[in-house]
């Protein structure tokens, strides 16, 4: 028998099933117990790095971590009646009761000279941008809207998602330098390439049936 590899993240997902199940792989555990202490702004940024939108996800996410919940068949052996812990409105609640994060966020860094253009400003997009910003890269997002967001904007009733929590977590992208080029449909990438882009994301959705 060989001995646990503890350095390795891979093990707690396994064994974990909540944050196995998660496709992000955010750690459940790590920020449910910051919400239990209080600390919504830390159990945010936890959800932040993993998952960029807690505040959209915890209102619209299809919860798969639920049904993985351990708490389900501890309920269930005990009572006979299920009961997962409500780990996507917990999310939520880390989105709504934490304090000013903007300050947590990366900071700008000086640009490495390379020159990324994403073709939609949607989720797809916007995760590129938060993850290529902070290293230094020029980001520029298209699309055919007025605003960011794609179809978290577009096609989620507002009783479900307000709109002023789209444009602050769309917000946080960004503000870390990347620019937002609005109104602008994007017909040819060789058209992109010969303005001097090294390399082009297409996230520009399936919003048609």
């Amino acid at each position: 028998m060989q001995p646990t590899n503890i350095a390795d993240p891979a093990y707690f997902h396994k064994v974990v099933d909540c944050q196995w199940a998660c496709p992000a792989h955010t750690p459940v555990p790590e920020y449910i117990r910051l919400i239990a202490q209080g600390r919504y702004g830390d159990a945010y940024m936890v959800n932040w790095v993993s998952n960029v939108f807690p505040g959209i996800l915890g209102r619209t996410c299809d919860r798969p971590c639920e049904p993985a919940c351990r708490r389900g068949r501890v309920e269930e052996s005990n009572t006979g009646q299920p009961e997962p812990v409500a780990i996507c409105r917990l999310k939520r609640v880390a989105a709504d009761m934490k304090d000013d994060v903007r300050a947590r966020m990366p900071s700008r860094v000086p640009s490495n000279g390379l020159r990324v253009a994403c073709i939609g400003a949607g989720p797809a997009s916007l995760t590129v941008a938060r993850d290529l910003a902070p290293l230094g890269y020029e980001v520029t997002i298209f699309d055919g809207e007025a605003r960011a967001g794609g179809f978290i904007r577009t096609q989620i009733p507002r009783f479900r998602l307000p709109e002023s929590v789209i444009d602050e977590e769309t917000g946080y992208v960004l503000d870390l330098g990347v620019e937002f080029v609005a109104g602008q449909r994007i017909d040819s990438m060789q058209w992109l390439l010969r303005q001097g882009f090294d390399a082009i994301f297409v996230g520009c959705g399936a919003a048609r049936a």
